[in-house]
This record gives C-alpha cells, structure tokens and sequence, in this order.
C-alpha cells in the first residue's frame, strides 16, 4: 500500500514563509502539486502495467485463459497427449488459418519468427485451437463463447522465463454434448489432455495498449500540467 504525506515540517514551512508574497496562496500552490504529483505517479503507473502486462505464474491452469501477441518470435512444441482422436493444432488469428502441427507428432518443434508478417499485429489475441480429424470439430482456447458448443475447450498453464512468455495449452478434444453423456455413465470427461503443445516467447496474458491509448494519457497529463500553471499564474 502507498501512503501519501502532505505534512510539511517547520523548517520547510518557514522556508516558504520567507518567500511568501502578497496575492500568492502557497498552500493552494503545494496543493495542486500534490495533486499533479499524484496524477503523474499514476499515469506511469498504469503505463508500465500496462506495457509490461502480467507476467506471474499461475499456481494452477487457468480455463478459458487468453493469451496476446507481444512481438518476436515464438516457438511451439508438442507435447505427450492421451486421446484416440487426431487432431491439428491451427493459429486463427492469422487471415488464413496457419496449420503448425498434430497432437500426435510428439516432440516437434516449430518455429514460427514473425508473426507481424503473417497479419498478427502486436498486441492481438493469440487464437490457438485444434480441428478433430475425426469428428470434424474446431476448438479454441479462450471462454465458452469462442466455441460452438459454448463449452471450455483448453487450459493454460502460464509462466514467464528469460525466453519470454511460457504456455502450456492443453485440449478437450469432445463436444460438450458427448461429455454430459459419459458423465452418465460414470467417465471422467473433461479431461484436459487430448492436444498438448507448449508455447514460448513472445506472448502475454495481457493486451498491450495501442498507441493512440497510451497517446491519450499523455494528453490527460498535459492538461494536468496546463490547469496547474494557469491558475498559479492568475492567483
């Protein structure tokens, strides 16, 4: 927690004392910038949080979790899986749906350099999903809402390491439907492990603000300063 002081010591208010002159409110003047300070601690404050994103490991998988573009590359590894379906791994966020690998091709690794020449700007929502082969189905990573099924398809498992970003992305590969019906029958469904890959570099769990946002409080901080410097000249 941050605790702001506006005492002033005696000392210090005898300095301002002496220079104290008439038509002048030095009090309203350390009030305002106390304010101005303030406002300017938390406009850098929200512009470092925001341009550095989240970057604590979660203790557990999160489902539904999204996860953005931060720019550079970014490496996908297969990882061991448990199903008797295929299915492919596909990145939707590109204007075609790239293809990078099958749940089955354990311990592949695919590089993938620059998204941005691939139409993914900085900053965008990385949509990873897989399509059954068997059932013809497509699944994505994110809430419910991103599948047709309205059912949470993949949990990540997110970490930070000097490679950057770490996900690990594991898959439901059933339709809700097939799955409240082998909960009848006692199955344990979902199971979280049917497509497994792992994602490394340049990725986040937050959005990075686009520039016109970042533009903007700037401006707000200007006409901060502008009011301030006004007023003390007209008192």
């Amino acid at each position: 927690m941050i605790t702001y002081c506006n005492h002033v010591s005696p000392t210090f208010g005898s300095y301002l004392a002496s220079f104290h002159a008439p038509g002048k409110d030095y009090g309203y003047l350390m009030t305002t910038k106390t304010t101005l300070a303030r406002a300017g601690f938390i406009l850098g404050a929200l512009i470092i949080s925001s341009v550095i994103g989240l970057k604590h490991t979660f203790a557990s998988p999160i489902l539904g979790q999204k996860i953005y573009y931060e720019g550079g590359s970014i490496q996908v590894t297969v990882l061991p899986y448990d199903a008797s379906y295929t299915s492919a791994l596909y990145l939707f966020s590109t204007p075609s749906p790239l293809f990078i690998a099958y749940n089955t091709d354990v311990g592949k690794v695919v590089q993938i350099n620059n998204l941005q020449s691939l139409g993914v700007p900085v900053g965008a929502e990385l949509v990873f999903g897989i399509i059954v082969n068997n059932t013809g189905n497509e699944f994505v990573i994110g809430p419910a809402s991103g599948n047709s099924d309205n059912f949470v398809h993949a949990e990540v498992d997110y970490s930070h390491s000097s490679a950057g970003g770490v996900a690990n992305i594991s898959f439901e590969d059933l339709a809700s439907g097939i799955i409240q019906g082998l909960a009848v029958t006692g199955v344990s469904e979902p199971d979280y492990n049917d497509a497994n890959f792992q994602i490394i570099g340049g990725i986040g769990l937050a959005a990075i603000p686009e520039p016109m946002s970042l533009i903007l409080l700037g401006v707000g901080l200007a006409a901060v300063v502008g009011v301030y410097y006004r007023k003390r000249d007209d008192s």
